[in-house]
């Protein structure tokens, strides 16, 4: 059976894909550019640029389950971007709360850079994942008629 598409579809999830790559190319450039290295930060971001650049490789390696990849590349990125925003927002309590006036410099710097990663990481994949539409969902089949005959406590036929 053909797969039935709508005429652009292909070039509109091509286009997503490609769109994908900006968020990875910003998250990688953060990732290596930061002054100090933390683990568990090198981890997360550097899964979800790996995650975000599978998923849009196999948006062309395989044209029939493009949409859950989109899907699932936009999940990673809004979940990475969900925990940058919480991270960026309890570092942006605990200078105002711990430093004070001394600490508006770093506050400043943070707000700055949560307010660069909401659009690539937030935003976008909340659009993405809009417009991309409910995920299909398997139609249950019928259950099968049983084999066996029932018993009909002795009525007659």
């Amino acid at each position: 059976m053909r797969r039935v598409s709508h005429p652009g579809t292909r070039r509109f999830e091509i286009g997503f894909a490609l769109g994908n790559l900006v968020p990875a190319l910003v998250l990688g450039v953060g990732l290596f550019e930061l002054p100090t290295r933390w683990w568990p930060a090198d981890v997360l971001v550097g899964g979800a640029v790996l995650g975000v650049l599978v998923t849009t490789a196999f948006v062309f390696a395989r044209p029939a389950s493009t949409r859950m990849a989109l899907r699932v590349g936009a999940s990673v990125l809004l979940g990475i971007g969900l925990v940058l925003i919480a991270a960026a927002a309890l570092s942006l309590a605990f200078l105002a709360g711990i430093h004070g006036d001394f600490g508006q410099g770093g506050m400043a710097l943070m707000l700055l850079v949560t307010f660069l990663v909401l659009p690539y990481t937030v935003v976008y994949p909340l659009v993405e994942l809009r417009l991309l539409g409910p995920a299909a969902r398997p139609v249950a089949a019928a259950p099968a008629a049983a084999a066996r005959p029932r018993d009909d406590g002795g009525a007659p036929a």
